[in-house]
């Protein structure tokens, strides 16, 4: 077996030694690109979510409001100042007295004639006289 000159053992070593850095940064730069990519997919969620939530907090709000304000156009209705109303992912949910069961049918019926509204909940209660 033949033995290796000095400097051609130290050139081999060197070489050696820079490859194993190399590979060892590109691992690093790897590890560190797969880190940011899943920080940003994990972000663009969160931000997707947040919007979603924040659509559907201003949906609610404009069903509410068009909703309180068909109540207050109906002659027959506008004097019910009674009832309270409330709208979570569409769904209104209205809790107040009415003066009988007709009127409670009449605000139920304006109500589920709301564009966006899913379904109503009624907690309406007809008023003893």
């Amino acid at each position: 077996m033949e033995a290796l000159a000095p400097d051609k053992y130290q050139t081999a070593i060197v070489t050696n030694s820079q490859t194993v850095k190399e590979i060892h940064m590109s691992k690093t730069l790897m590890s560190i690109v797969l880190l940011l990519g899943f920080a940003v997919l994990v972000g663009l969620s969160v931000a997707s979510y947040a919007a979603e939530s924040v659509g559907n907090v201003v949906d609610d709000t404009v069903i509410t409001t068009t909703v309180k304000a068909e109540l207050a156009k109906d002659v027959r209705l506008a004097t019910l100042t009674d009832i309270e109303v409330s709208t979570t992912q569409g769904v209104v949910t209205l809790a107040g007295k009415v003066h009988n069961g007709e009127e409670k049918s009449m605000v139920e019926q304006k109500v589920r004639g709301v564009n966006g509204v899913v379904k109503v909940n009624s907690e309406l209660q007809i008023q003893k006289e």
